[in-house]
């Protein structure tokens, strides 16, 4: 049951359309915590949410249960686009067409009895440093 309240989520944006994104209603407000560390670990964190053959430029992982959402770059590698990009999903913004966040929340409520991801979702806890740099 721990496993399931502490469900991460991430969103690669090697995988991500930059064509435009929806707001998944009902997201909460989580904090934005950004990591700029080497290539390799930026790599390994987010390889699993590209297909085969891609290479992560970064991703974003969710924590619903702490109101949180990790994004991972490389070290000296953040174009604006892919900050941008990352941080609307932290913020609940799925790609045009597509439901992965919405059901993401959707099973998490489900598995936490709905009211844990909804508690909270107006205010927006304080974000670090990292995110106020870029």
């Amino acid at each position: 049951m721990k496993r399931i309240l502490i469900l991460l989520f991430a969103a690669a944006s090697a995988a991500c359309s930059t064509v435009g994104h929806e707001k998944v209603e009902g997201w909460p407000d989580l904090m934005i915590v950004e990591h700029h560390v080497s290539a390799g670990e930026m790599y390994e964190r987010c390889r699993k949410y590209v297909a085969f053959g891609m290479l992560p430029m970064a991703c974003a992982e969710f924590n619903l249960a702490t109101r949180r959402c990790d994004i991972w770059y490389m070290q000296g590698f953040a174009p604006r686009s892919v900050v941008e990009h990352e941080r609307l999903h932290c913020q609940g913004h799925d790609h045009v067409g597509e439901t992965s966040m919405r059901d993401f929340l959707a099973r998490y409520r489900a598995a936490t009895g709905g009211a844990a991801a909804a508690a909270g979702a107006t205010t927006r806890p304080p974000t670090t440093s990292a995110e106020a740099a870029n």
